[in-house]
């Protein structure tokens, strides 16, 4: 509340039939803006009214160019319908001014209000709009608000030339006192609770607006953001309410406790009043968390509760330091009641914003807080004053921005009847951890990444037949399942490599191992040493990187193999094959009770044909029996020439092509000598005949 002197207040309640109590309103622009204050609130004697190095006004507008009755100037706290601590809210001039050409958008102007020869401060305020009225080309609506509109500047640049690391670290004293330097406006020199408050880089912004930073420090510090007349920053408190004893209690008519509205300015004179029946409770607790679900801090063992949510001068803090901050915002908002109301009376131009203010029905007495206000008019000025509220406090929120963050922890539980979980995270150090319970299924997760790092996640989860466990890093996933169901039980393994420590079985990193107590081993390359171990059932297929696996002894029903060197001695009772093609079979010996025999069963065979005798005799006749020593043996051997036997002319199947090379049947020659030998029979018998 300004001080006035009480002959000033009496003259705003008079009417403005007598030259005293008549009101002058003037704006000034000044060239180069206003850079210092007004000496105070109370402008009386009037030299003291502008300041002293402004220099000369460039345009000044009298009451001979302003439309009287045009004026509203509306001043809040917080408009919402329950109190939000730390608003920032802009006062918003409103003005109608004729034959004024020139140009004043963008541009900042002083007001001052005379009332006969007493001056004070209306305010400073910047232009936001000028609109010429249709129905009178000369005039035109100036709309303008205080200096908090500075404050809607992106200051992200700052923020980051604040935190050229993210190690650096500012009380919240040097955050305001760097941020009004900032933005360039004065404020007043105070202490507020939580200035000493150390705050580390907790965000990584693209773009900040100020009035959002400003809100946070007020919020924090259980205050409000205002620019008061003089154009200068001041951090409204709202008084006590509650009744109080006085501080000494001798004598004795101090021994009864005081109300605490006595301070308030009492409404004598009122033209109209509406109010609730009843009172707002006063906050009894406070918490202050990052998001909603989030615990955070929690003081106070009330119901009434205020929280503080989402503000970033908060991100990182520790439980100890959450919970010390809330308690000192508690010690300042707590037990805050008023009533509901409106009020319409007289101008009041000394009660400021966050004042108290005390009105007389005939029933009752109205004490309530001036968290807005609308003064219109200039002869016939009115005041409205105006609080509103909830019985009980609502979750509203003061700081809400779409910031990156930086740091931060929460701890978020939730209890439903459909599910129970915990989430724990800490946004600094990027990790967050959940457990979760629904009816049919229990999960459990831990997440981490980094700016360097791609998202590392582990997992299990636990259903009524299958429990599952995963980590991940990227695209890179390691997983085991255990699933029992109808078809039978199974367990499930992926992963890029595995490691199996055990007595009985064990598999390295390398990928080398053993098995049955270390009979069985093999290395990392694939070679392969076993022990004391018996096949009674084998079907190997593959080989070694050497094409080859030694084995001492072999004992199997049945083995597919595709080449066989035995050096000592060996044992078979049946071999089967397709075919068997070798450029040199050497033994030593040979035993076989049916060496030699294949198969001939007419059901084996088709197109059966039978060769002629003389037919047999004449290729056997062309055949050329030879000797040679076949390219790299050394013993001579003997048989044909496959290119002669190609160059007999006939339609049997004398010869074949094997890898490019001729082949002979050998063993299929002797239906040829057969047929021969009955030819030259059949002639021996003619000529016997004939003899």
């Amino acid at each position: 509340m300004l001080d006035v002197p009480e002959i000033i207040k009496q003259r705003c309640r008079e009417d403005n039939n007598r030259t005293e109590t008549v009101r002058h309103l003037e704006l000034s622009f000044f060239d180069g803006g206003i850079d210092s204050l007004y000496p105070s609130n109370d402008l009386y004697p009037a030299y003291d009214l502008y300041p002293a190095d402004a220099g000369a006004a460039w345009l000044t507008i009298g009451m001979d160019q302003i439309c009287a009755e045009t004026l509203n100037l509306t001043e809040s706290l917080s408009t919402g319908n329950n109190i939000i601590w730390g608003s920032c809210e802009a006062a918003k001039f409103v003005l109608t001014v004729a034959d004024v050409e020139d140009e004043m958008t963008g541009r900042e102007f002083t007001a001052t209000l005379s009332i006969g020869d007493y001056k004070m401060a209306y305010g400073i305020y910047i232009v936001d709009s000028v609109t010429r009225l249709q129905a009178d080309r000369r005039k035109r609506k100036i709309t303008a608000y205080d200096r908090m509109i500075k404050f809607d500047a992106d200051v992200s640049d700052w923020y980051h030339a604040m935190y050229p690391t993210d190690d650096a670290t500012h009380t919240v004293k040097e955050l305001r006192d760097s941020l009004c330097e900032e933005i360039g406006v004065p404020q007043e020199q105070t202490a507020l609770i939580n200035d000493g408050l150390v705050v580390g880089k907790t965000i990584s912004p693209e773009s900040l607006c100020g009035r959002d930073v400003l809100k946070a420090i007020c919020e924090i510090n259980g205050v409000f953001g205002h620019f008061d007349r003089t154009g200068t920053l001041v951090y409204i408190s709202l008084q006590d309410t509650g009744l109080y004893p006085s501080d000494t209690l001798y004598p004795g008519d101090d021994l009864y406790p005081q109300s605490g509205w006595a301070a308030a300015e009492e409404l004598e004179y009122y033209r109209s009043i509406t109010y609730e029946d009843y009172l707002i409770d006063g906050i009894d607790r406070v918490q202050v968390r990052q998001e909603e679900g989030d615990i955070g801090a929690v003081v106070g063992s009330g119901s009434n509760t205020y929280v503080v949510e989402g503000n970033f001068l908060t991100y990182g803090l520790g439980s100890a330091d959450l919970t010390k901050l809330a308690w000192s915002i508690y010690d300042t908002i707590a037990g805050k009641t008023y009533r509901p109301a409106k009020i319409v009376s007289y101008a009041m131009p000394w009660i400021e914003v966050g004042d108290g203010v005390r009105a007389i029905t005939t029933d009752t007495e109205i004490a309530t807080f001036v968290l807005t206000r609308t003064m219109s008019g200039i002869q016939a000025m009115m005041d409205t004053v105006e609080a509103k509220g909830t019985k009980t406090q609502g979750q509203e929120f003061g700081i809400q921005n779409e910031i990156i963050q930086l740091k931060g922890k929460t701890a978020v539980i939730v209890r439903s009847v459909d599910e129970v979980s915990a989430t724990v995270t800490d946004l600094e150090k990027q990790t967050a951890a959940q457990l979760k319970v629904v009816s049919d299924k229990i999960t459990a997760e831990v997440k981490r990444a980094t700016d360097q790092e791609v998202e590392l996640a582990g997992s299990i989860s636990v259903l009524a037949g299958q429990i599952e466990a995963k980590v991940s890093r990227g695209d890179l996933i390691a997983s085991i399942n255990l699933e029992v169901n109808k078809a039978g039980s199974c367990i499930t393994m992926e992963a890029g490599h595995f490691v199996f420590k055990g007595s009985n079985f064990y598999v390295n990193a390398d990928g080398s191992g053993g098995a049955a107590n270390g009979n069985l081993t093999w290395d990392a390359s694939g070679g392969l040493v076993a022990k004391n171990i018996k096949l009674i059932m084998a079907d190997i297929s593959g080989t070694t990187n050497s094409s080859s696996i030694g084995v001492s002894t072999m004992s199997a029903q049945n083995a597919n193999i595709d080449r066989l060197t035995v050096n000592g001695s060996s044992e078979m009772r049946d071999i089967v094959s397709g075919d068997i093609y070798a450029d040199d079979i050497q033994c030593t010996q040979i035993y076989s009770s049916r060496a030699g025999e294949w198969w001939s069963d007419r059901r084996m065979k088709s197109d059966i044909n039978p060769i002629s005798p003389e037919a047999a005799l004449a290729v056997t006749m062309a055949l050329k029996p030879m000797t040679f020593y076949m390219v790299g043996a050394d013993e001579k051997d003997m048989g044909f020439v496959a290119q002669d036997v190609a160059e007999i002319e006939s339609d049997l199947p004398l010869y074949t092509m094997l890898d490019g090379f001729y082949a002979l049947p050998y063993t299929s020659y002797v239906a040829l000598l057969s047929g021969a030998i009955q030819a030259q029979i059949s002639k021996l018998k003619e000529v016997l005949h004939a003899k």
